[in-house]
């Protein structure tokens, strides 16, 4: 504590201390090729956790299209999809759709920091690919974007 301000908190926050003041993330198991909740050697879906946990909801909210779905709160999903048809240069489209990402996942305490991205343009698709840096360590993650 400070002594000045005695009511502040001085001090600094760790990843550790992160880490003990969230539950461990989890999420069922999912299987994006078929679309579907994977299943487990018994034909029941079954959970995963941190890292494996994340790369789903990340995958989930990059599919999710933002502000289409009552189910969802506005802060869930991206906005991709408002690229589609759109002619911007190549640097634009890939600041937008670097900004989109940014905003859709960043809202999760989980993930700390989006870094190392790459753009690979393909004919109507932009294949993105970035480190997740979370609470449990960073993982790289990559999305074909339809423009």
């Amino acid at each position: 504590m400070s002594s000045i301000f005695p009511f502040i908190n001085t001090t600094p926050v760790t990843d550790q201390t992160l880490v003990q003041k969230l539950p461990v993330f989890h999420e069922y198991a999912y299987d994006p090729e078929h679309n579907r909740l994977a299943l487990g050697e018994d034909g029941l879906p079954y959970m995963v956790e941190e890292n494996e946990a994340l790369r789903i909801w990340i995958y989930k909210a990059l599919s999710t299209e933002r502000f289409h779905y009552v189910a969802y709160d506005t802060d869930y999903g991206s906005e991709t999809d408002t690229l589609i048809g759109k002619n911007y240069n190549t640097d634009i489209t890939n600041s937008e759709l670097k900004r989109m990402i940014v905003e859709a996942l960043m809202c999760n305490p989980y993930i700390e920091e989006l870094s190392n991205w790459e753009f690979e343009a393909e004919r109507n698709r932009i294949r993105v690919s970035f480190d997740v840096t979370t609470i449990y360590g960073t993982d790289r993650f990559e999305k074909g974007v339809d423009i």
